[in-house]
């Protein structure tokens, strides 16, 4: 399906792009010493209903920037060279990388479906994928199960995004910002580890536009 406001996406980029900038090196630096070596993936149960501060950035209406601990950028959307959407982890930091851009739909239980324009982020046989669905047009279009993740907690600062059909599927990205294919989700493995970031608080802007 094609949106009514279809956004032309960035093209892949092959190479590295340039490092984190200093404000967020301070908060990686952070990040890193809170790390735990946690093993296998935790439980589902578990999941569920355990807590960290970094979830609470993943609130229904909440946009959000997801950056990987192994390459230290964005998970972003980008046009692949057949021009098919794609997911890489090479995306800059900040309000202006618009397909860096995650918005939130929080299903209860740790559980979230993650959209930019109306891609959602998704992971189908294994792999993740981007899938148009357009669902704010009115067509009674249905989002799929292989859109919702379960939130896996790794210390207070980190998160990974594990699929709720195939458990043992994470969303994975290498020190290149490459996607990592077919990830066993292990919470504790740097591949799968997000830093979140915060961009847009809708209540915040509704406050900021009363003054």
């Amino acid at each position: 399906m094609t949106s009514k406001n279809q956004e032309k996406y960035p093209s892949q980029e092959p190479s590295m792009l340039q490092k984190v900038v200093d404000k967020l090196e301070k908060a990686g630096d952070v990040v890193q010493s809170k790390l735990e070596a946690a093993g296998h993936y935790l439980e589902s149960e578990w999941n569920k209903h355990n807590f960290g501060p970094v979830l609470n950035n993943f609130v229904t209406g909440y946009r959000i920037q997801l950056v990987s601990r192994a390459s230290h950028h964005t998970l972003q959307i980008v046009e692949g060279p057949s021009g098919q959407l794609t997911l890489d982890g090479k995306g800059e930091i900040g309000a202006h990388a618009w397909n860096a851009i995650w918005t939130v739909v929080n299903d209860g239980n740790n559980q979230v479906q993650l959209y930019n324009n109306n891609n959602f982020l998704a992971i189908v046989n294994g792999e993740p994928v981007v899938i148009q669905v357009d669902v704010f047009q009115g067509n009674g279009a249905q989002i799929g199960a292989e859109t919702k993740f379960q939130l896996v907690l790794n210390g207070d600062y980190l998160v990974a995004l594990q699929s709720t059909v195939g458990p043992d599927r994470c969303i994975g990205i290498n020190e290149d910002g490459s996607l990592k294919t077919a990830q066993i989700c292990a919470s504790s493995s740097v591949n799968s580890l997000f830093g979140v970031l915060l961009i847009k608080n809708p209540e915040n802007a509704q406050l900021e536009d009363k003054k």
